[in-house]
């Protein structure tokens, strides 16, 4: 049950013994969720104002908990608590959490200022409960460390081999289990769902058989979701180039019993927003289209794609992990231009032709810069933000000459140093981040362009008749069928979080006695391109259909 992002070692079993085909046959994470809703709705008209007010109440039972471990409850407190993050101290946790149910109201209206419905004013404002992966929920009972937990041991002397015996038999695990640490993963007092304010606001304006459309939606968490690894001693240093103390390097853990543990809480940072603009006209000869455009922007403190707590935290890319700051989200789409012409015309009563180009561009999928399964601050992230040189002097403070594994230089640091300039000067985020870090989701990839097309002829059985057969022929990215360097789909893989090296990797620190003393020392290997093409969708595909509608 281990995921595989995970940079530590650590085997899962059963504390009594029990065989793999036992497990598999009776799960230890066993446990029910049961989603309850009602919702009331009305609808009130008075005159051109129409209200629907309402009213929804959700509630989440989990019947039986994940059990507090004995480690857990006798958990002491760190010394240094609070001093670059806060959370509920391990022997205060109780599983007093969905207890309670959530009530969201809210309102909807549509105001026909004209009475002709030419000019429209629309909107609404409520609360939306969402849920969350109850995979989740699957490691807190996995590692509660009670009657299924982990061993986590990195390189095991020869004296506890000798004494335990070899790690991966299933015989010798009580042995580690006593000498070992324990991972676990644990559920807030008062955790909530994700919860949400939104609110829209629109206008509807038709003229000459134009409509016009203006509309904005913005969305406040009210609860959204955050992890930490709540076993770092809160007691850290900073590296010299660190003058704002942005990034704290941890030391120690607070409690030795556990390697790491994982908390699951809420938070009430983030929005969401976009404004809309759109123009759409039918004429009497077949023709329509319809424009759109849209700005928009997403906030959040970790977007929660993977599928643990563990992953979530690993690959939150944030300088304080155990507070992560608000930055761009995963989802940002900054800017997007939708259209579609469309023409049709009767050939006879009962066969009609049309066809359709559909248009999408939009702003690049966000990503961020800095290492890829490796930390500098001793957090045991696998996906960690860089900080940027101020210059060639500044670099030759820190990278270092590659050499091989008899102390030959391979790679001068002036070569490296000289790479590292024209890299970083050649991508404009990156010199805009000079003696900055980097950000979470920083930088896009470029923007994603793509039109289809699709040509359809519609034939009724009779003039009369409702059954019809419709035959079509679809091509997806029709402009790269036209030329093959066109429309290309550019993503940046998730396995990592979206994050792109940026070509440093740590190899050491700065000797005592030096200005930098302590800071991490680096070798340099430009890196390939951030972002890489979706082959499959980057090139056109045609698709021959026929339907018959009765």
């Amino acid at each position: 049950m281990k995921d595989h992002l995970s940079v530590f070692t650590i085997i899962f079993y059963p504390f009594n013994g029990e065989n793999r085909q036992t497990i598999f046959d009776n799960p230890y994470a066993q446990y029910k969720v049961n989603l309850l809703s009602l919702y009331f709705q009305d609808k009130i008209n008075l005159g051109r104002l129409r209200l629907s007010p309402g009213v929804r109440i959700d509630y989440t039972d989990l019947p039986n908990k994940p059990v507090l471990s004995r480690q857990v409850q006798s958990s002491h407190m760190d010394p240094n608590y609070g001093n670059t993050y806060t959370y509920t101290p391990l022997s205060q946790l109780n599983n007093d959490y969905l207890t309670k149910p959530a009530i969201s109201p809210r309102l909807g209206f549509t105001w026909d200022v004209t009475e002709d419905r030419s000019v429209v004013v629309r909107g609404g404002s409520g609360i939306f409960v969402g849920r969350i992966p109850f995979a989740w929920l699957g490691h807190a009972y996995y590692n509660d460390g009670v009657g299924f937990g982990s061993y986590d041991y990195n390189s095991p002397t020869a004296a506890q081999l000798a004494a335990n015996g070899d790690p991966l038999v299933r015989g010798n695990f009580p042995k580690w289990q006593n000498s070992s640490k324990v991972q676990v993963d644990l559920i807030d007092n008062n955790f909530k769902m994700p919860r949400v304010w939104r609110s829209s606001l629109a206008f509807d304006y038709t003229f000459a058989g134009h409509k016009l459309t203006l509309e904005g939606i913005y969305t406040k968490v009210l609860y959204d979701l955050k992890f930490q690894q709540v076993n770092k001693t809160d007691n850290v240093t900073y590296y010299s180039y660190d003058t704002n103390h942005e990034m704290p390097v941890y030391t120690t853990n607070i409690n030795s019993n556990f390697s790491n543990a994982y908390l699951l809480s809420n938070t009430r940072e983030g929005y969401r927003y976009n404004l809309t603009a759109q123009i759409s006209k039918s004429y009497n000869f077949g023709f329509n289209f319809f424009v759109a455009y849209t700005y928009g922007d997403a906030k959040d403190i970790t977007n929660g794609v993977l599928n643990s707590m563990e992953s979530n935290w690993q690959m939150n890319q944030s300088l304080t992990p155990n507070d992560p700051k608000l930055t761009t989200s995963n989802f940002a789409i900054k800017n997007r231009v939708v259209a579609n012409l469309g023409y049709g015309f009767d050939i006879s009563k009962s066969n009609r032709l049309s066809a359709n180009v559909y248009f999408n561009a939009q702003s690049g999928n966000p990503f961020s810069w800095g290492f890829v399964n490796s930390t500098i601050a001793n957090t045991g992230q696998a996906a960690g933000l860089s900080y940027i040189f101020k210059d060639a002097a500044e670099a030759a403070k820190y990278i270092v000459p590659i050499k091989d594994a008899s102390g030959n230089v391979l790679v001068t640091a002036q070569q490296q140093i000289a790479d590292y300039e024209i890299f970083v000067s050649g991508n404009k985020y990156l010199n805009t981040r000079r003696v900055k870090f980097m950000e979470r989701n920083g930088d896009f990839t470029p923007w994603n362009i793509q039109a289809d097309f699709k040509i359809m002829d519609e034939i009724r059985l009779s003039e009369r008749s409702k059954n019809n057969i419709q035959i079509s022929l679809s091509i997806i990215n029709l402009t790269n069928m036209l030329n093959k360097n066109w429309d290309k789909v550019y993503f940046v893989p998730n396995t990592f979080n979206s994050t792109a090296n940026v070509g440093l990797t740590k190899v050491g620190n700065v000797a005592a006695g030096q200005p930098s003393a302590g800071d991490p020392t680096y070798n340099f290997k430009t890196p390939g391109l951030p972002y890489t093409v979706d082959q499959f969708a980057s090139r056109f595909q045609a698709q021959l259909g026929v339907r018959y509608n009765f």
